[in-house]
Parts: structure tokens; sequence; C-alpha cells
């Protein structure tokens, strides 16, 4: 089953509560188990079993109506499942439980760019950027720039890239959009620059292959040897590879 392309925070394994609010030892104890479910369905959604994970979430509900985490994890669900009404509805639900939640926006932002609602995955992101607890906005402005990238507005997208990097300098989808964006205007050492964190960082074929592109530009071939035999040994039979050694020029 294909994901959603972007980056989508689950956000329910652990997840501590935005806000504090006073419980019955009943309650405690309900939304505990609630808590529970919730992170045994974000285990399987990880793994792909999708049928188990509806039925952790929807225990979870059962067992705590007002759990916010739970609803996210079954838009999740739904969403994967391609059941998009039943996806929006609860992720609808999750925010109208806790409209702070940033994990969740950031899920529903993902979840509704996948289907090209483009400028309201947007709001999402922008949203959930405000909360000054969020533990990765950089995640979110990720997100609203490779979205907006879908619909051609490239200045919205390389500003929302700018301050995705800013907010975390070693995204390595952020530093190659954004560093894609820049080669592709012909601001090659400008790209460079933005790229060189994700090159030390576990680089993906995507990001080795515009980093030997761009040194091929620039001249180092040191650099370029380098990449390339990363991009070779790493990922033998990816279409970066491929292209490699079919000698594709660097424009």
């Amino acid at each position: 089953m294909k994901r959603w392309l972007m980056v989508v925070l689950i956000g329910l394994a652990g997840c501590a509560e935005q806000q504090a609010q006073p419980y019955s030892a009943g309650e405690t104890s309900a939304r505990e188990r609630a808590r529970v479910h919730t992170e045994l369905g974000a285990g399987y959604f990880a793994q792909n079993q999708m049928a188990i994970a509806l039925e952790e979430f929807t225990e979870a509900i059962r067992i705590d109506g007002s759990y916010a985490m739970a609803y996210n994890g079954l838009g999740l669900v739904y969403g994967a499942l391609r059941e998009d009404a039943k996806a929006d509805s609860n992720f609808k639900r999750a925010l109208q439980i806790e409209p702070n939640n940033s994990e969740s926006r950031n899920n529903y932002g993902s979840f509704l760019c996948s289907r090209n609602r483009i400028d309201e995955s947007i709001v999402q992101f922008t949203e959930a950027v405000k909360n000054p607890l969020y533990a990765t906005p950089g995640v979110a402005y990720m997100n609203a720039g490779i979205c907006a990238l879908k619909k051609k507005d490239e200045k919205s997208a390389e500003g929302y890239l700018e301050k995705a990097l800013q907010a975390q300098p070693l995204l390595q989808t952020a530093a190659y959009q954004l560093a894609t964006i820049q080669f592709n205007r012909g601001q090659v050492g400008i790209a460079r620059n933005t790229l060189k964190n994700a090159l030390v960082n576990n680089p993906g074929p995507d990001t080795l292959w515009l980093g030997i592109r761009i040194e091929r530009i620039l001249g180092d071939r040191d650099a370029e040897a380098s990449y390339a035999l990363l991009l070779r040994k790493k990922y033998p039979n990816s279409e970066q590879t491929k292209a490699l050694l079919s000698g594709q020029q660097a424009q």
C-alpha cells in the first residue's frame, strides 16, 4: 500500500497531551487504557497492518471517546485505505477535541495535500507551527513547501522550505527540495550550501544525485567522485545510479 509521500508524524506512541486537564481516578484509568490501545494502533499502522490498527484505534475510542490521538490514528488509517470521508471526519474530530494538537494538524494537512486540496492543507501546516510546544515545526514547514510545489507556487515553497531548515537544519528532504529549486534557477553555489548538511547525514539517492550534478558544474571532481561512489555503493539499483552510469549530463 502506497503511503503519502510527505513525512507523516504519527505522534501517538507516548504522546503527552499538550494541555494538562484534571481527571478523576476512573477517567485517568480510561485515558490510560485508551492511550495503550492507541500506541498499539500506531505500531500496527507503521507495520502496514491496517486492519489491526483500525481495531486498536476503534477500541481506544470505545474506552475514551474524547481521546483526540485515537481519532488522529483513525484518520491516518482511513486515509491509507482511501476511505477519504472517514479520514476527513476523524481528523476533524481530533482537532475539535484538541485544536492545538500540531501532530494532528500536520497529519490532516498531509492527507489534504495527498488529495490535492492544496490550500486547505497549507492552512493546517501553518496552524501547526503556531503552537510553541510543537517539537518538530520544521516538518510542518517542509510539508507546506512540498505541497506548495504541487501547485507550482515556487515562491511560497521556497519560503516554507527555508523556514523548515531554520527550525530543523538536518531535514534532508527540505534541503533537497530547496536546493533543487535553487539549482534549477542556476544558483548552483547556493544550492551546494543548502545541500551540504543533507549530504553528510545518510543521504538518499535523490540527494546524492543532486550533489553530483552540483559538483560537476562547479568543477570539484573529488566531491563529485565521492558522491558518485556512495551512490553506486548504497543504491546500486536506483534510477539515479542508472542515470550516473549512463553518463547523463548535469543539466
